[in-house]
C-alpha cells in the first residue's frame, strides 16, 4: 500500500495540474509596423503605424523614432483604427537609418513591454537629364502659302515712233518700202512711154 502512495501522489498533482485554469501572463507585444523592422522606405514616410497583440492602455503605450546620432526625430503616439493599434506623425526624414522604440502598456493584463527595431529611409531618385529634357517639339507646319496664279503675259514694250526696232517695226516699213518702188516703177514705166 505503501509502494502505491508515491503513484498516487504523482497522479493527483497531474490531476490538480490540469483541472486548475491556467492564467496566460501575455504581454502587448508588437506584431506588425509600417514602416516595419528592416524596411527600407523610398521617401520619407509620413506617419508610422504598429499593430499589437493585445488592446492597448494608450495612455501608457508609445512609440519614439531616433535617427543614426540618437537624436529623436518624433515621440508620443495615438491610438489608430483599433485598440490594438498605435499611431504616430512623422516629420520629413532625410535619408538614413532610423531606430524605433516602443512601449506597450497591455489593457487585458497590465504588463508593461518594451522593444525596437530599425528602418532606413531612402533617397527619392532623380529623374535623368534625359528625361528632365524636354523632348524637341516637332514644328507646326505654317499654312500652306497660296499658290501664285499664273502671271499674265507682260506686254512687249512699244519703241517710240520715230525709233522703229525689231520685227514689228519690220512689219511697218516694208509695205512702205514696197509701195515706194512700186510707185518708182510706175514712175519709171510711164517716162518710158512718154518718150518717143
Amino acid at each position: 500500500m505503501f509502494r502505491s502512495l508515491p503513484r498516487l501522489a504523482t497522479a493527483s498533482a497531474l490531476l490538480l495540474v490540469l483541472l486548475t485554469p491556467t492564467v496566460a501572463l501575455a504581454h502587448a507585444e508588437l506584431v506588425s509596423a509600417t514602416p516595419g523592422p528592416d524596411d527600407e522606405v523610398v521617401g520619407s514616410p509620413a506617419v508610422l503605424v504598429a499593430q499589437f497583440s493585445q488592446d492597448l492602455d494608450p495612455s501608457r503605450s508609445s512609440l519614439v523614432v531616433v535617427d543614426a546620432a540618437g537624436t529623436t526625430v518624433a515621440e508620443g503616439g495615438e491610438p489608430g483604427d483599433g485598440p490594438r493599434e498605435l499611431r504616430l506623425e512623422l516629420p520629413e526624414l532625410a535619408p538614413g537609418v532610423y531606430e524605433v522604440r516602443w512601449t506597450s502598456f497591455s489593457a487585458d493584463d497590465g504588463e508593461l513591454d518594451r522593444g525596437t527595431y530599425t528602418f532606413t529611409v531612402l533617397a527619392e531618385p532623380t529623374p535623368s537629364p534625359i528625361a528632365a529634357t524636354p523632348s524637341p517639339v516637332a514644328p507646326t507646319p505654317s499654312p500652306a502659302a497660296p499658290t501664285p496664279s499664273p502671271a499674265a503675259p507682260t506686254p512687249a514694250p512699244t519703241a517710240p515712233p520715230d525709233q522703229p526696232t525689231g520685227v514689228d517695226d519690220l512689219g511697218v516699213l516694208l509695205p512702205i518700202g514696197v509701195a515706194l518702188v512700186v510707185a518708182a516703177a510706175i514712175v519709171v514705166w510711164l517716162l518710158r512711154r512718154q518718150r518717143p
